[in-house]
């Protein structure tokens, strides 16, 4: 067994990363005919992978914000809306990729919390209102009016001559 194997994930990762960046900070001295020291590469290492987890936590918020539990290419773009170069890179890459329609996209609700009652306390209720319906028809309370539609009635105080038509 290596050496590789006894680390832990994020210690894992911290050494891929800093592999990668010495192979790239090699390229680009080779390239530009510069020479980078090795504490240098470190350094640079250290700071790709802080800045990293800075990024992979701020996404985390995105999707969070968003209430979904997937970051998504929106949540990337997000995190590059400062840099204008990038911003426009990721938005000409998102065009030639599909992405997931609204339609297509599970809608959720939410639950309305209604308090607890009883069968009894609807059904007394539900009498309750029954019971008032029947006193204001037994009263002759006001209310909608029981002529029926263009009745010819007489106006006490109107003259003898007229005659009002009740809608």
């Amino acid at each position: 067994m290596t050496l590789f194997e006894y680390l832990s994930t994020s210690e894992k990762v911290r050494s891929a990363l800093h592999r990668d960046v010495v192979a790239i900070c090699t390229e680009a001295s080779h390239c530009l005919g510069l020479e980078i020291t090795r504490p240098a590469t470190a350094i640079i290492a250290e700071l790709v992978f802080r800045k990293i987890s800075a990024y992979g936590l701020d996404l985390e918020a995105f999707a969070k914000h968003a209430k979904r539990s997937v970051i998504n290419q929106d949540d990337v773009k997000l995190l590059a809306r400062r840099n204008s170069s990038l911003r426009d890179r990721l938005n000409g890459l998102c065009k030639n990729t599909p992405s997931v329609s609204k339609d297509k996209r599970r809608k959720t609700t939410v639950p309305v919390v209604k308090p607890e009652s009883t069968r009894k306390e609807v059904d007394d209720e539900n009498q309750n209102k029954k019971q008032k319906v029947n006193m204001d028809d037994e009263f002759n309370l006001p209310g909608p009016s029981k002529v029926s539609d263009n009745m010819i009635t007489d106006d006490p105080d109107a003259d003898d001559d007229d005659i009002i038509l009740m809608d």
